[in-house]
């Protein structure tokens, strides 16, 4: 065999050797790829599942509600893609049209379900934060129009209205049940007051009529109270405790307002 031959076949065995490691890297990168695109995929669709089922039955308005069931379908259909012979992604897709459908049917003034607990107070209110920072990063992706992205914000910010007030009707509730009426009293006046500012399309009147009942139903309680050693006692302790919730209901306000700027 010549020396031309013999360089000849080497260099093909070379240039040979050189594309399977093109292509074994190629493949590999590809691999890494679509694994990173997956574990992505799969942990916005945890995130919308948890806001999907995080929240009071309807504490949702009805346009968060689709948002969020199309957004989580919008992930389903690319793991669909991606994993063809996963049914459960299917399973989840034909779920979720049901839902979405449901969804739409939902008359607009459908009964809210209520907070009914401090713990579960803390929870919405990481949820809301959540969906906040989803609206506003579609809003910047141009997945939603800047009217869309504003009304979006409206509805977050009368659930987070919503929020409060059902946060203080839980404090005034465990107040009546620790027996100090001046609280109870001061508890529903703040949920009133903060309903009394929000109300300039008359959206919380129901809410405000009710609160008013209350508050005229302890203040009376509170006003046949004759111990004077309670009576006495238990005003400066009651009235210091519950003075300081409007203004941290301003400062968290004030903080909601400042993290849209971040959440993104």
């Amino acid at each position: 065999m010549s020396a031309f031959t013999i360089i000849s076949v080497l260099t093909l065995l070379l240039t040979v050797l050189v594309v399977y490691v093109f292509i074994k890297q190629s493949i590999e990168k590809k691999r890494k790829q679509t694994l990173r695109i997956l574990k992505a995929l799969k942990q916005r669709a945890n995130d919308f599942k948890l806001l999907l089922n995080g929240f009071p039955e309807n504490f949702l308005s009805k346009d968060l509600s689709e948002l969020v069931i199309r957004c989580l379908m919008n992930v389903m259909e690319q793991l669909v893609q991606l994993e063809p012979h996963d049914s459960t992604h299917l399973d989840s897709l034909s779920i979720l049209s049901k839902q979405l459908e449901d969804t739409k049917r939902r008359p607009k003034n459908s009964k809210r379900g209520k907070l009914e607990s401090p713990q579960q107070v803390k929870e919405v209110k990481r949820l809301l934060q959540e969906l906040n920072k989803f609206i506003l990063h579609f809003k910047n992706k141009g997945s939603i129009t800047a009217n869309q992205h504003k009304m979006y914000e409206s509805q977050i910010k009368q659930l987070v209205i919503q929020m409060t007030v059902d946060n203080y009707i839980i404090s005034a509730k465990q107040a009546l049940g620790g027996g100090k009426t001046r609280l109870v009293v001061h508890y529903y006046t703040l949920a009133q007051k903060l309903l009394t500012r929000e109300n300039s399309k008359g959206l919380f009147q129901k809410q405000i009529d009710k609160l008013a009942q209350q508050i005229a139903k302890h203040e009376q309680i509170l006003a046949s109270e004759t111990d004077a050693k309670d009576s006495a006692a238990s005003p400066s302790a009651s009235q210091e405790e519950a003075s300081s919730e409007w203004n941290k209901f301003e400062e968290e306000e004030s903080e909601w307002t400042q993290r849209k700027n971040i959440y993104d």
